[in-house]
């Protein structure tokens, strides 16, 4: 295509892959990258060429200078960051355009609102759009008592520079106050180095609605509908769908304008996601933040509507307008076509000793293991993601039961997995029936106890995955201060 030849991957795992399968289809040249202890990563062997970097485990892929070098030796225009690591980081994204690389995402100024949750709150209600009550950044113990005695516990003590549900801590009693406060600000400073912190009312049992949007650089902007991604272990993504099911149709076009009206304020371009909290007794609906990146669940979006969220990604960057890619406006998109249910497989510490992907119509899998690979602990344990799909618009059920049936076809040997709690929270009455909540793992946690089949893993590797995360934020912080 125009615009872009050859495109350096800043990024690992199934993403990595995911993005070379893109360029690919696009015929753009892709370059992997990888330090020493990733040298037998699936994602070095499925692009063009690949090239070893300096620096160790995590800390390699959030080497500024030496991702930028990396491509420039390889003649690359380009670079896509995936998510995590460098994805959100603006400085990154201006020492790209510095060096005459094309940055597969939003403008450098656009990360920086958004990775400031305090300005994107206020940019959302300067556009009329709901936030939670509060929002007042607290900076001491005392001031969080007063905060929150004004809009009333429970509240959500958050990171101004957090985000992806990382650096929040709920205080349900004023006695937890002063904890909670010197907590969670040492861990925002470790994890995106501000200590910052905001405080919001506590949501009761929301569910956790997303809408993606595309946008260009002539000021272009569409939606692609929603996705629920309500089933979460302590803020992290377990199950995500799309379209959501049971939503209310007014409360949906309320948050797909609005989702509309923030990104055009912001001059958004490429893809990206903004999240809501809803309550559906109410039908109130709240902004929380904007994701200005690929998302691990994009694939639900691209199985329900027929759109390559990647290859638009590197359509938009390489300078190609919505109109020219036939989406510039609302007759242009089709409705969801049936559900699709995504599940993130995690895995421990181990080699894999067998490994075979579930196939078949409406099955997919995004995943980065095989037999003989042994995942390098140093990095987040997701393995791979299992989706499925139906064509029915009326049954969201058709989709979890073709999900199920991949996870039972799924053998992967060698290693603790948690295939066997996935298909506990798929089998379960209430994320069937199409109303799980947020808190529906901590409602119900025998989903993911142990049992006699299940090695019993599960929630340790949710809870590393989760630390992972926040280990690979806090490496982040130090690259940018650095």
């Amino acid at each position: 295509m125009a615009g872009l030849s050859k495109v350096l991957i800043a990024n690992r795992g199934e993403i990595a892959i995911r993005i070379a399968k893109a360029a690919a289809a696009l015929g753009i040249e892709s370059v992997a990258v990888y330090p020493a202890v990733d040298q037998l990563a699936l994602h070095t062997r499925v692009t063009t060429s690949a090239t070893e970097i300096a620096g160790v485990a995590v800390d390699a892929y959030l080497n500024a200078a030496e991702l930028i070098a990396a491509a420039q030796r390889t003649g690359c225009d380009s670079v896509h960051p995936g998510y995590g690591f460098v994805a959100e980081n603006a400085d990154f994204a201006a020492a790209c355009q510095a060096a005459g690389l094309v940055f597969v995402g939003p403008p450098a100024d656009v990360l920086r609102l958004f990775g400031n949750k305090v300005a994107a709150r206020e940019l959302a209600q300067s556009l009329g759009i709901p936030v939670v009550a509060g929002g007042t950044v607290v900076r001491a113990a005392e001031h969080l008592r007063q905060q929150a005695a004004r809009v009333g516990y429970p509240v959500m003590l958050k990171a101004a520079a957090g985000g992806g549900g990382r650096g929040m801590r709920l205080i349900q009693h004023e006695r937890d106050a002063n904890d909670a406060f010197e907590r969670c600000q040492s861990e925002a400073l470790a994890a995106f180095g501000d200590g910052t912190l905001f405080l919001e009312k506590y949501v009761a049992r929301p569910r956790h609605i997303e809408v993606q949007i595309l946008a260009d650089s002539t000021g272009d902007t569409v939606h692609l509908f929603e996705r629920d991604c309500s089933v979460q272990l302590r803020n992290q993504k377990v199950v995500e769908i799309a379209p959501a099911p049971n939503l209310d149709a007014g409360v949906r076009a309320q948050l797909m304008g609005a989702a509309i009206r923030l990104a055009k304020a912001a001059n958004y371009v490429n893809a990206g996601t903004v999240e809501f909290l809803v309550n559906p007794e109410t039908n109130e609906y709240f902004f929380i933040e904007c994701n200005p990146r690929i998302q691990v669940e994009h694939t639900v979006t691209e199985l329900v509507t027929g759109i390559d969220l990647v290859e638009s990604q590197f359509q938009i960057a390489g300078g190609a307008s919505l109109a020219a890619l036939g989406l510039n406006h609302r007759e242009a998109i089709a409705a969801p076509q049936g559900y699709a249910v995504q599940c993130r497989v995690v895995a421990g510490a181990g080699v894999i000793s067998a490994y075979k992907e579930p196939s078949g119509p409406g099955v997919r899998v995004d995943g980065c293991g095989y037999a003989g690979y042994a995942p390098p602990p140093q990095f987040d344990p997701l393995l791979a993601k299992v989706i499925g799909r139906s064509n029915s618009s009326r049954s969201f059920v058709s989709a979890v039961d073709r999900t199920l049936a991949a996870l039972n076809e799924f053998h992967i040997a060698g290693l603790p997995n948690n295939l066997i709690q996935l298909r506990q929270i798929l089998a379960n009455e209430t994320f069937r029936s199409g109303d799980a909540r947020t808190t529906l793992l901590s409602e119900k946690p025998a989903l993911l106890e142990e049992n006699t089949l299940a090695a019993g893993r599960t929630l340790t590797l949710l809870e590393r995955q989760a630390k992972s995360v926040a280990r690979d934020n806090s490496a982040a912080a130090r690259c940018r201060r650095t």
